[in-house]
């Protein structure tokens, strides 16, 4: 850092005295110039402007209050003395509005003097340390900004965040999600088909690139923002544009989608649709419909597109309360499954959101059990107490919360970090693990197969199987035997030599009664009125 300084006076013995008189280096300045007049003095700062000016008030021609003003439009930070005689000192201070530094009466005290030059250079030097400090931290801020973005989307989808307001306070600060209307979710998975001289990594990495492009480029702005889940799938936010159909637009979106994906014969490209939704604070339920919707594809089948409104025809609807939203999100945070970890807790969270009863000493408590619980989980797998800290500091994290809009998002916070430290230490196979736990289902579905079964067949405790129905699936293990076997009933109802009690035997059901009732619910017709619909008579 340097200061320049520039010193007018039009007595040459005062002017010449400051500029020797002066030890500048110690203050980090250099004197560019001197003059006896203020034309001169314009005339030099327009070529270098200085950053002191070190002016008498009376001068020949125009006078120094002129020549300061003047001064102050070439450089408007520019630092001022005034030096003057002592029957213009009060005539100065009162008629000078341009903002000085110092007024120093002549004779000049030169250690007055200095210590205003020492208060010059104090200033400036804290001032340019400032900008260093604010330019590095826009840096920081820059580099930092995207991951910010990418933990917001995280917090997003998964419903973590509580509350409208909330949400768009921090979309705004991000500058995202600007514009008010109705978006929704697509959920893009990559299933890897034939053999490729290339690593399956990289496989997916250039798929992930050209579907990635292909989205940015299908409908203009109809894509919002993108993402990557924590197993690696595509999520997709769409926004409604002023003017369009937003379902016949989605629908275009989708075709160029499936049209690109379609040129990739190394792979399989299936696409859930999640409903549109007016609130940020919903994009987490379209997100959850979106990823059951395309996890449809493991029941079979070629479809590569799967809507939310499919599961809105099942009349199996599955009933989750908080005991079993919390015992899920145990179960499958255990396995390190963070997805379906922080989706679950996103359903707590809008469990108890939307509950009145869940306020104050109750709402600690349940913070409490969740990160309780969360912790223990954590402690069988590896090292949490070094990694995490121990548990009774993450506690009073949370009672050091009183007001409950800080207890949520500080258990998040907390929950957060514990899912990314078991995640670390398990890689998570789920969607693997259900389909076969479904191959084996539809194997061995005329067995009395039970939840512990078919845990046992693919190596899971029966509650993390149940778990992972009831999250990947939408329904529970009970309900998806339940569709398996009926839709069997259904393909043998087809052969008519084939008696009811024969069907009903052949998909894993002895009892007539119980097999007829389950059937008309699910269908609407009992097995009877079904064949007969089909044309086909039932032998006596």
């Amino acid at each position: 850092m340097e200061i320049k300084v520039f010193v007018v006076d039009d007595e040459e013995r005062q002017r010449r005295s400051i500029v020797r008189h002066v030890d500048w280096k110690r203050y980090h300045m250099r004197v560019i110039g001197e003059s006896e007049d203020a034309a001169q003095a314009l005339e030099s700062a327009n070529l270098d402007p200085p950053d002191l000016l070190i002016t008498d008030i009376r001068l020949l021609g125009t006078d120094g209050l002129e020549l300061s003003s003047r001064m102050k439009r070439i450089n408007p930070r520019i630092h001022i003395i005034m030096v003057t005689g002592f029957e213009e000192f009060e005539y100065a201070k009162t008629a000078l509005d341009i903002g000085v530094d110092a007024f120093l009466v002549k004779p000049i005290i030169f250690d007055e003097l200095n210590a205003v030059l020492e208060r010059i250079y104090q200033t400036e030097w804290m001032g340019q340390s400032k900008s260093i400090e604010e330019m590095h931290l826009k840096e920081q801020l820059d580099v930092f900004k995207p991951i910010a973005q990418e933990q917001f989307l995280q917090e997003v989808i998964h419903g973590l965040i509580v509350g409208e307001d909330v949400v768009r306070a921090r979309a705004g600060a991000f500058g995202m999600f600007a514009h008010k209307g109705l978006r929704r979710v697509l959920l893009l998975i990559i299933d890897m088909e034939s053999a490729s001289p290339l690593p399956k990594e990289e496989q997916v990495r250039r798929v992930k690139g050209i579907l990635a492009e292909s989205a940015a480029t299908a409908r203009g702005s109809l894509l919002e923002e993108q993402t990557t889940t924590q197993r690696g799938n595509i999520v997709l936010i769409l926004q409604d544009r002023e003017g369009e159909d937003f379902e016949l637009a989605t629908e275009s979106f989708i075709e160029r989608l499936c049209l690109d994906a379609g040129r990739m014969d190394s792979c399989k490209v299936s696409i859930g649709i999640g409903p549109s939704v007016k609130a940020l604070s919903q994009l987490s339920e379209s997100f959850r419909l979106a990823q059951i919707s395309v996890n449809q594809r493991l029941l079979g089948g070629d479809e590569r597109t799967f809507s939310w409104k499919l599961l809105m025809k099942q009349e199996i609807r599955p009933e989750k309360n908080m005991e079993v939203l919390i015992g899920d999100f145990f179960e499958v945070l255990g396995a390190g499954d963070s997805q379906n970890s922080l989706s679950l807790l996103g359903e707590i969270l809008s469990s108890i959101s939307g509950n009145i009863q869940i306020q104050g000493s109750k709402l600690r408590s349940l913070c409490l059990q969740l990160i309780s619980g969360a912790y223990r989980t954590a402690a069988e797998i590896g090292d949490a107490n070094r990694c995490l800290g121990p548990e009774e500091m993450l506690w009073e994290q949370v009672l050091d919360c009183w007001e409950e809009p800080e207890l949520l998002p500080e258990t998040v916070k907390i929950i957060n970090g514990i899912c990314d430290f078991i995640a670390a230490r398990k890689k998570s196979h789920t969607q693997i693990v259900v389909q076969k736990a479904l191959k084996y289902m539809n194997e061995h579905y005329r067995e009395n197969l039970s939840l512990r079964s078919v845990a046992e067949s693919v190596y899971l405790s029966p509650n993390y199987l149940g778990a992972l129905f009831r999250t990947e699936l939408g329904v529970s293990f009970t309900d998806q035997l339940i569709q398996i076997r009926i839709q069997k009933a259904k393909e043998m109802l087809q052969q008519s030599h084939l008696k009811l009690y024969e069907v009903a035997e052949g998909v894993g059901y002895q009892n007539i009664g119980y097999f007829t009732g389950l059937f008309k619910r699910i269908t609407g017709l009992s097995p009877k009125e079904y064949r007969s619909f089909l044309g086909f008579s039932t032998p006596d």
